[in-house]
């Protein structure tokens, strides 16, 4: 039975966002352009403060477990800022962030208004729900996590490299460089990718759960916010874990690893 809804759950995911490549044209009508900016603001704009705030925490939590565990000098430093910080824990951070705030509440809302009958007035108003709810809400919290990811990798190494360089022996100039030039071209455009899927699979996710709630009464809405916040972190586990190795070739903690 659980496969069964786990299929069903999968294939309605991919439906959806099959629906939303082919009505992408529906943003440029006003009624959806004004859903899409209503999506990033709160998504992205009202949301950078405290992104902010977590990335330089997150960032500097991560250098000083490595400097205190490992006692690492300033080329390991750089390194762990480049291949832990900016490849992996800033897009993951950013997707779970998104996901703890924009995913509970899409799913939130819309089976809210699946439950009041919303939806079925702007079907008898001949408008599609998924033309102006579902891809405004995609669009807007692929591009939000994208940003927000940038917005993460930016304070994250940043408050990690003036935390090095107050502990370990290079100077703030020394590790700036010796980042910059172990980092490359691929990393960002690795990182974009990475963060514009995991903004799609959240948003598609809680999408398909808020229009599907499992039942008519006011206690599904909680179960379809569950439901879509635990199937959005298992994408998101698994499509980093798949982006790793694609890339990288890093999979399985190292156990299967390429050159870098």
């Amino acid at each position: 039975m659980a496969m069964i809804r786990a299929y069903r759950d999968l294939e309605g995911c991919m439906q959806l966002f099959g629906h939303v490549l082919r009505r992408a044209a529906v943003l440029k009508l006003p009624p959806v352009a004004e859903q899409l900016t209503r999506q990033i603001y709160f998504t992205g704009a009202s949301a950078t403060a405290g992104f902010v705030t977590r990335g330089a925490f997150i960032g500097t939590l991560i250098i000083v477990y490595v400097i205190e565990v490992l006692e690492a000098d300033a080329e390991l430093a750089v390194k762990i800022l480049l291949w832990v910080v900016l490849r992996e824990a800033g897009p993951l951070l950013a997707a779970l962030l998104v996901l703890q705030r924009s995913g509970t509440a899409i799913a939130t809302e819309l089976a809210l208004m699946q439950i009041t009958g919303e939806i079925a007035s702007l079907r008898r108003m001949r408008v599609d729900p998924c033309d102006y709810l579902v891809v405004p809400r995609v669009v807007g919290v692929a591009l939000s996590t994208a940003v927000l990811t940038f917005y993460v990798q930016v304070i994250a190494v940043g408050g990690g490299m003036l935390l090095s360089a107050l502990v370990v022996n290079a100077t703030l100039d020394e590790l700036a460089h010796s980042f910059f030039l172990l980092a490359s071209p691929m990393d960002i455009v690795y990182s974009l990718l990475k963060s514009l899927l995991f903004g799609v699979s959240i948003a598609v996710i809680s999408c398909y759960h808020g229009l599907h709630p499992p039942g008519i009464s006011i206690n599904a809405i909680p179960k379809a916010a569950i439901s879509a916040v635990t199937q959005s972190i298992l994408v998101v586990m698994l499509l980093n874990v798949v982006f790793a190795y694609l890339v990288f070739g890093v999979l399985f903690f190292g156990l299967v690893t390429a050159e870098l």
